[in-house]
């Protein structure tokens, strides 16, 4: 039997062979001054004929070119610069002399789907074909989700890669995501939410003709082939996807061209191409919410309209969505008007949009500095800078609740050790285009030294992309005497919705950080690592004589990415600086960003323009809480336009100066099931462990309820025992208890053991067992709704309690008459006898029992 050679590499070896003079033609890179009125309408002119990478209205434009489209732009009189005399060698992977190193080709691609399909069945469906190409190669789909074999009634989401062959971030993207998921499902919670709650398609190359011309004429990497491989009939090839959609088709020729040797050919007739057929099939056949069609470069995000510069019917959600997405990578979102300066007809994102309704993007992946084919060490930094975006489009395909913006009202100035307060958070539904139902919000918390004094708030529905605070309703709470400074403590916020209960995490930080570092470069700059020209300077100082500069004695460079980096990592909850710039606006920009436990590089503020003043910059930090923090200030230029740069002084860090690490969190040992414990049932915690050695103490406390927001009594300082440590609970009437437990090393706590349910149940005969002390207890002593008062009664007897407020007059009775003996649970609603709600301030409780007079205080905040 004859050996048969594969229809893949049978494709690319005649494409080699058939394209071996044009192998040898490459492109230049060159910039095209804008200077004067000729120049500008040149361009406008041969807007789709001209392969444009990069345009500054009025001053620049980036262009590849070939040699006789070289020859043409200077023969037209043009004022140019050659910046890349050959960008595919420029281009190319040094590492091997076959395939594209760390980047992927046409087949390994293919079997990287495949790989993920064997390694992760549970949440990668195997890959079918979508349609083939117009040379019979196959264009993949696949999709990820919980049970991915099954389209399931959830949400869907499109991700579609390289339209152009050349943009070899396009199709890494999709593929690196996919397994992004599917390594962090099951460990990572709101991961696993998205997949158990979403369809994610992922469609990685839309034109494999194209990638596989550039394999054969590039095959170290670096083609600059950006259509398929239409044979065109006149002796050229290709059609652009990205100009061949439906949708406003031909709208105009500067939008998409009709000659079809230009860049941005659109093809005989609208959707006349199989590979945009097969994607618009699969986009018919589906109700996508979502679309990132993932291109590059240029570090943008763009949305509908690109055909012409008007905004669509959704304008105000897109924009939105698009802030969203670019928070963290410092992307720049728009329209393709907006963003790139010329419109784009025939377009994927419009034809998704106006066609189906679905939201659809296009990422744009990299900087001029990355361009098509960046170095291998860019692929996973451009990687991690477009997760965020993609997962948002994932939470936006339906309601998907968030609770984000912590803020604290003390009673004192500050929330410290031993105070009381209120948290206020706002809830923000992320879905795009679903109302998210009524719920009620529980807010659990295991730090020890917190305690809050309510759990539950009822949120009204949040339609698509609103949101809501609780400042109305804040939740009170308490901090623990002996908490250090600086320490934040963590509370989670369960958010229910229909198909499952969403967590989101908040913090609140307690008392006045520590100064970790207070940096004004008079003494040099030992701590930290400059990369570029940053320098210790004495060219500006906002005090005493040195700042740090990205640029001293002059303007930064084309195309740079400079940084200073602080090189201590530190347990930070605030950084303070002072600053003052000149950078070209909205091209380049000054960056601050932090790495998290040695994770990627975020952004958390940016600048950009000119800001001739010192101004002083606060950036608040909680959502790194308990991570170690390292910072840099990265100053990033694209080309042509320089200016003086960016100028930083005072540089302030706060927050937890211990380096001493917590006790594990004790393990409960009994009871490990609802018991019954007798009248003074013992609970007990196997010893925890202390990494550095110290001895510990136990804690123990005692709730009335199930979530753990009315303590009943706790116990410091138990000997640790000698593999576990008891606590015997006594003076409690018969019922259901919960308790918890943490280990102390003398400065910090451990985290709290899970709440663990106690029953007390006397069997003694009567007039045996403990006896009841008499007395008043205030539950939830700090509210903004209601307080629970626990009466402790020995024996049955005439009961009045009263509400009084700060000047002795009577708000309301709240009880007057005969009560059995036990202990008794009371609610004060927080309102006065006509049934209004009481205004804030300090409100006295007081119970007459028989002859005895016991009192209780609730603040209540408004």
């Amino acid at each position: 039997m004859p050996r048969t050679v594969p229809a893949a590499l049978l494709i690319a070896l005649t494409i080699a062979f058939a394209t071996t003079a044009f192998a040898a033609d490459h492109h230049s890179r060159v910039r095209v001054h804008l200077d004067s009125p000729a120049a500008q309408e040149y361009l406008q002119r041969h807007q789709a004929q001209l392969d444009i990478l990069h345009v500054k209205p009025g001053l620049i434009a980036e262009i590849a070119v070939l040699p006789a489209q070289l020859a043409d732009l200077r023969a037209a009189g043009l004022s140019l610069d050659v910046l890349e005399s050959n960008m595919e060698l420029a281009a190319r992977i040094s590492d091997k002399a076959v395939g594209f190193g760390a980047f992927h080709t046409y087949s390994e691609n293919t079997a990287f789907v495949d790989s993920l399909r064997q390694l992760y069945p549970e949440v990668i469906s195997a890959k079918w074909s979508l349609g083939q190409s117009h040379l019979g190669n196959d264009i993949w789909c696949f999709r990820v989700s919980d049970n991915p074999d099954l389209d399931e009634n959830e949400p869907e989401i499109l991700i579609d890669g390289m339209h152009h062959a050349r943009e070899i971030m396009a199709s890494e993207f999709p593929i690196l995501f996919a397994e992004y998921l599917a390594q962090n499902y099951g460990t990572d919670p709101e991961i696993t939410w998205l997949l158990d709650h979403r369809e994610l398609y992922i469609v990685p190359i839309v034109n494999p003709d194209g990638v596989l011309y550039n394999e054969a004429t590039n095959p170290g990497g670096g083609g600059m082939w950006r259509k398929n491989r239409r044979d065109n009939g006149d002796g050229s090839f290709g059609v652009d996807p990205n100009r061949n959609y439906p949708y406003q088709w031909a709208y105009d020729n500067s939008g998409s061209s009709p000659i079809p040797s230009d860049i941005t050919y659109r093809g005989p007739s609208a959707g006349s191409e199989p590979e945009v057929q097969a994607l618009m099939g699969l986009i018919a056949s589906h109700d996508f919410v979502s679309e990132n069609s993932v291109h590059s470069y240029s570090n943008l995000t763009l949305y509908p309209w690109g055909y012409v510069n008007l905004a669509t019917p959704d304008g105000t959600t897109f924009e939105a969505m698009g802030a969203e997405m670019c928070k963290y990578n410092g992307y720049f979102w728009g329209t393709p008007v907006e963003a790139i300066n010329y419109a784009v007809n025939g377009g994927t994102i419009d034809w998704s949009y106006g066609q189906h309704g679905v939201l659809a993007f296009s990422n744009e992946i990299g900087g001029s500095n990355d361009g098509f084919w960046p170095s291998e060490s860019r692929r996973i930094p451009l990687f991690v800078e477009n997760i965020w975006p993609n997962i948002f489009l994932m939470r936006s395909a339906g309601a998907f609740l968030e609770a984000r913006d912590a803020a604290t009202t003390p009673v004192a100035k500050a929330i410290g050790p031993g105070q009381e307060g209120f948290l206020d958070f706002t809830i923000e539904n992320q879905g795009a285009t679903v109302t998210a139902p009524a719920a009620t919000i529980t807010l659990r918390s295991d730090d020890a030294w917190l305690q809050l004094h309510e759990a539950q708030r009822a949120i009204s529905p949040l339609g698509p992309l609103s949101s809501a605070d609780l400042s109305g309703q804040p939740i009170p709470f308490a901090v623990e005497t002996g908490c250090p400074n600086g320490h934040y403590a963590l509370v989670d916020v369960e958010l229910p919705l229909p198909e499952g209960s969403l967590h989101s995490p908040l913090s609140i930080l307690v008392g006045n950080p520590a100064p970790l570092l207070a940096e004004d470069f008079e003494g040099g700059a030992d701590d930290w690592t400059f990369t570029g020209n940053w320098a210790v300077s004495t060219e500006a100082a906002y005090s005493g004589s040195y700042g740090i500069t990205d640029s001293p004695g002059g303007e930064y460079g084309d195309n740079s990415a400079t940084t200073a980096t602080l090189n201590p990592a530190l347990k930070a909850t605030r950084i303070t600086f002072r600053h003052k710039y000149s950078i070209e606006d909205g091209w380049d920009y000054g960056r601050v960003q932090v790495s998290a436990d040695g994770g990627p590089w975020s952004t958390i503020y940016s600048c950009t323009g000119i800001h001739g003043a010192w101004e002083l910059v606060s950036l608040d930090l909680s959502l790194y809480a308990g991570q170690d923090l390292q910072f840099r200030f990265l100053l990033e230029s694209d080309g042509w336009v320089r200016d003086d740069g960016w100028w930083i002084d005072d540089i302030q860090i706060e927050g937890f100066d211990s380096n001493n690490l917590p006790p594990t969190t004790p393990a409960v040992a009994i009871p490990s099931s609802l018991p019954t414990g007798g009248a003074t049932p013992t609970v007990a915690v196997l010893n925890s462990t202390d990494p550095e050695g110290q001895s510990l103490t136990y804690g123990f406390r005692v709730y009335s309820d199930e979530l753990c927001t009315q303590p009943l009594f706790q116990q410091d300082g138990i000997i640790e025992g000698a593999s576990a440590t008891e606590y015997t609970i006594s003076g409690l009437a018969d019922g259901d208890y919960w308790w918890r437990a943490w280990a102390f090393d003398g400065e910090q706590r451990s985290l709290l053991t899970p709440p663990t349910p106690v029953t007390v149940n006397d069997t003694s005969p009567v007039g045996g067992g403990i006896a009841l002390t008499p007395g008043l207890r205030v539950l939830g002593s700090v509210t903004g709704r209601q307080a629970r008062l626990q009466m402790n009664l020995p024996h049955a007897a005439d009961v009045t309690i009263d509400v009084f407020d700060a000047r002795g007059a009577r708000v309301r009775n709240l009880r007057s008459g005969s009560m059995e003996a036990g202990t008794r649970t009371l609610v004060w609603d927080g309102r006065d006898s006509a049934g209004r709600d009481v205004s804030s301030g300090v409100y006295l409780v007081r119970m007459l029992y028989g002859h005895e007079t016991f009192t209780g205080r609730v603040v209540m905040v408004r």
